[in-house]
């Protein structure tokens, strides 16, 4: 039985100018900034908490639910606390199961494991070579991650193991490397002279499934492979042997034309996993059962043509939101399977450049999402009938303040 379509709900999802912070507004802001990634804590309710990472190497934590929400103030929303995280841009983070630790991953090579509550460093984690561009905690587990490079390698850490101390600080060693995970043979066969090989290929998104914790999955820049890990396989111990052998290993779609996966997101259950590549579609994949894509998600309003587009799922799994290079966030409503083969979907209109990041609150009770863009800005949206029917008509607000629009094409 179809369950009855509430895209149009989506319609009341508002921005105003108390919701938004603007990096250009901020004395504190390092270089003229901007915004790389959000997320939100795994708890919702009063403990929910929103993590914002930047360009200029800071970390600044935000409450989305006791926020101020003075629809008149123009002042925008202020940090809770900020710290300087690295000497470098930050360009993934992510929470630990109980919410009281995050790692933080930079183009300084390295990750950070940092104690919320204090704002104090835990722990550096040190083995790339260049930037680190994703990261993903085990589900349920409060000790082991996974990092992803452009270095092309994916590396397992576990906070528990390799680690030395110095002045009170220590420093982690991984516990397991996958090199040259997504290094592409230019020619299979016979080559001309001097063309043949691997070709580099960065590790853009790393993401540990939930139904076996000794999986995760992967994607590069240089196709739209996704490929399956077995931790528990044994690395090579010397740069001259082959990678380590890979679970599963699929194509996102059969275009032809490498473009390159620029995120990896699953849905709360965790039994779809959605892949957003540059050939401006999101594919929706079976992770219980991986292989070639159930669906794929498009829109004349996605453009995915960077590798900071990134996807997330509301917590009930009926709806995906996606950034876009276009400056728009799309937001699906997808039936039992993942699909949306009505096409209904919800346009968010604030950013005025690439939106890259969006998180979705993870509680059922608040319907809220938190976007990211080079405009400078990151904004909060929120259900408010009323209020985005009021702002709609004031020309003030209409500059300034980001709308929904909700398309039910069939």
């Amino acid at each position: 039985m179809r369950t009855a379509s509430n895209i149009g709900r989506l319609e009341s999802l508002i921005s105003p100018e108390a919701r938004v912070y603007r990096f250009n507004a901020d004395e504190n802001v390092h270089n003229g900034a901007l915004p790389l990634a959000c997320k939100y804590s795994n708890m919702a309710g009063e403990r929910s908490k929103l993590v914002l990472v930047d360009e200029g190497g800071m970390v600044s934590l935000f409450d989305p639910v006791n926020g101020k929400m003075d629809v008149n103030s123009e002042d925008g929303m202020t940090p809770i606390a900020k710290w300087r995280g690295h000497d470098n841009s930050i360009f993934g983070v992510d929470w630990s199961a109980d919410d009281t630790r995050m790692v933080t991953a930079s183009a300084d090579e390295t990750c950070r494991l940092w104690d919320v509550e204090q704002q104090a460093l835990l722990g550096t984690f040190s083995g790339h070579s260049q930037t680190v561009r994703s990261v993903s905690w085990r589900h349920g587990d409060q000790h082991c991650f996974s990092s992803a490079s452009r270095d092309g390698s994916i590396m397992m850490w576990d906070t528990r193991a390799n680690k030395t101390k110095t002045d009170d600080e220590y420093t982690y060693r991984p516990v397991n490397t996958i090199s040259r995970a997504h290094h592409e043979l230019r020619y299979a066969g016979k080559a001309p002279r001097g063309k043949g090989g691997l070709v580099a290929a960065s590790v853009t998104a790393v993401q540990h499934l939930r139904h076996n914790t000794n999986l995760i999955v992967s994607a590069g820049s240089k196709s739209e492979a996704i490929k399956c890990w077995d931790v528990r396989m044994s690395a090579p111990t010397r740069a001259s042997e082959p990678p380590m052998p890979v679970a599963a290993s699929f194509l996102a779609t059969s275009s032809g034309r490498s473009r390159g996966t620029s995120s990896l997101a699953l849905d709360p259950d965790g039994t779809r996993l959605y892949s957003a590549c540059n050939d401006n579609r999101v594919y929706v994949h079976n992770a219980l059962s991986l292989g070639s894509p159930i669906a794929q998600l498009e829109a004349p309003e996605f453009e995915c043509s960077s590798f900071n587009i990134t996807t997330s799922a509301s917590p009930c799994g009926r709806h995906l939101a996606a950034g876009s290079s276009s400056g728009s966030v799309v937001v699906w409503e997808l039936d039992t399977y993942g699909q949306n083969s009505s096409r209904r979907r919800a346009v968010l209109q604030g950013h005025i450049k690439e939106a890259g990041c969006v998180a979705w609150y993870p509680g059922a009770e608040k319907t809220q999402l938190a976007t990211c863009g080079d405009d400078g800005t990151m904004r909060v949206w929120d259900i408010n009938a009323e209020l985005a029917d009021a702002a709609r008509v004031d020309p003030m607000r209409k500059c300034r303040w980001g709308f929904t629009s909700v398309h039910r094409e069939v």
